[in-house]
């Protein structure tokens, strides 16, 4: 369909909208919403449209419906596959919601918390914090990615082998669709057994059904005890036996079970310009955290005698425990700034992957090999949330090839770990999600009945293809 109306008044229309105060024109200024933290998908677009409430986003895709003017939702911009970036027509107009950005109630008792979709992650967490309870959605980009990018994507990161992906901490949610209607289902029930679970389609579908405006979420009781520590493991297979070992000795109070390879702390090292964390070199590193919101929980205890046993069982070669809060800090640090440190050193190409947890190690060590045959000489980097199934997997650019031969083996390269992960029953993206940097994998690895239902769902709730146009599907 083509666009019905002059596209210089629809634009002036949709200024009008939002007021003057709340849209960006000046092509110089828009930079900053045109390409992605990695700078790898640049686009353009003729507006950025920042409404500051939901009745605003829903004029605004009324408007561009009936005009058939495509949209591109954006929250913090944080995404790692292009799934917030216009393409490269100047025809694609972009509704960022960092204005939409109030917490609006706070329920202790009911242990919830009603937010705009613009709210900063970080700013969620301090609130919920303050009124003694804790948000526990928790990643690299908190201090700039918004809740609503969060839901649209179904954000993982450090605490789901704990409480869960981004759509298992949602009771309700208020979205915009692609013609402007507003769907209210704002409830604070745990139990609401009422027909579909329609909030369920917005979460993980990238803004491509409609916008996220505000969210009911779950707040859980603070932590009082923690415990985290760093520990240097025999082998993969180790790795793997730590993690089973301790969640059969700890229950609930195992959050997090972060890992990192040797080539990431040497990185690290050189990097940040730190000392090595043991006093020699392993190969295999966990970053492991305790925590229990019950007061006579002697967790300390607990992990030490855990480890303990499992020197014992020589799945542990050695292990520090954070003696205070700066070190804590410090620990974590190391496994949060890995993805800005790799972005920086040089060319490469990175994977997103889960598998079943008991296949983990074959997965790492298939993925190497074959990375081995096809790029020989490359710097590989492995890490991840080996708690849930999810490895973040980077291979750089060998010193002897030029970048165009580098750029023409990717391709080789994803499909030879795509593959490996398939046979595994895995997934090509774990936590980051479709965008465009992912639709031909998609195709691929996908049945042909689920992406048939994908279309289906799309064009009953978008027939005109005005939301996030070539993002997924």
């Amino acid at each position: 369909m083509s666009i019905s109306k002059n596209f210089d008044e629809i634009l002036d229309q949709l200024k009008a909208i939002v007021g003057p105060k709340n849209y960006i024109d000046d092509a110089l200024k828009m930079d900053p919403y045109l390409s992605d933290w990695r700078n790898q998908f640049h686009g353009a677009s003729p507006l950025i449209l920042k409404p500051l409430n939901t009745q605003m986003v829903s004029e605004i895709l009324a408007l561009c419906n009936e005009n058939h003017i495509k949209v591109v939702p954006q929250g913090g911009n944080t995404g790692l596959v292009g799934g917030s970036v216009p393409d490269d027509s100047g025809l694609e107009v972009v509704v960022c919601l960092e204005k939409m950005n109030k917490i609006l109630d706070i329920d202790p008792v009911n242990h919830t918390m009603t937010v705009e979709a613009g709210c900063i992650l970080s700013e969620v967490q301090d609130a919920a914090h303050k009124a003694k309870r804790i948000f526990p959605l928790s990643l690299a980009a908190e201090g700039s990615c918004q809740i609503g990018g969060n839901l649209s994507t179904n954000a993982g990161g450090t605490s789901v082998l704990h409480y869960g992906n981004a759509k298992e901490l949602v009771l309700g949610l208020e979205a915009v669709l692609a013609d402007g209607s507003i769907m209210n289902s704002l409830r604070r029930l745990r139990k609401d057994n009422t027909g579909y679970d329609l909030k369920q389609l917005f979460l993980g579908s990238e803004g491509t059904l409609g916008i996220i405006t505000k969210a009911v979420i779950k707040l859980f009781p603070i932590p009082v005890n923690k415990v985290t520590s760093i520990v240097a493991i025999s082998n993969l297979q180790s790795t793997i036996e730590l993690l089973v070992k301790l969640r059969e000795r700890s229950g609930d109070s195992i959050t997090a079970f972060e890992y990192m390879d040797r080539a990431c702390i040497d990185v690290l090292i050189d990097q940040m310009d730190i000392k090595d964390i043991f006093d020699q070199k392993y190969e295999h590193y966990a970053l492991v955290e305790f925590s229990s919101s019950r007061h006579n929980d002697n967790l300390q205890l607990l992990f030490e005698d855990s480890i303990a046993a499992e020197v014992l069982n020589k799945n542990v070669d050695d292990a520090i425990v954070a003696s205070n809060e700066t070190q804590v800090s410090h620990f974590w640090n190391l496994r949060e700034t890995l993805p800005g440190v790799l972005k920086n050193i040089g060319e490469y190409v990175t994977f997103d992957i889960s598998v079943p947890i008991s296949l983990l190690p074959e997965l790492i060590i298939n993925a190497k090999k074959v990375c081995n045959r096809i790029c020989k000489n490359s710097r590989v980097f492995v890490f991840g949330h080996i708690g849930d199934g999810n490895i973040h997997y980077y291979l750089f650019k060998p010193p002897e090839i030029s970048i165009e031969e580098f750029i023409d083996l990717k391709s080789k390269i994803k499909s030879s770990i795509y593959d490996i992960t398939a046979k595994l029953d895995g997934s090509f993206s774990a936590e980051h999600g479709i965008g465009v940097a992912k639709k031909q994998e998609l195709k691929y690895y996908t049945s042909e009945v689920e992406i048939e239902l994908m279309k289906i769902i799309k064009k009953s709730l978008d027939p005109n293809n005005i939301m996030n146009p070539g993002k997924v599907l």
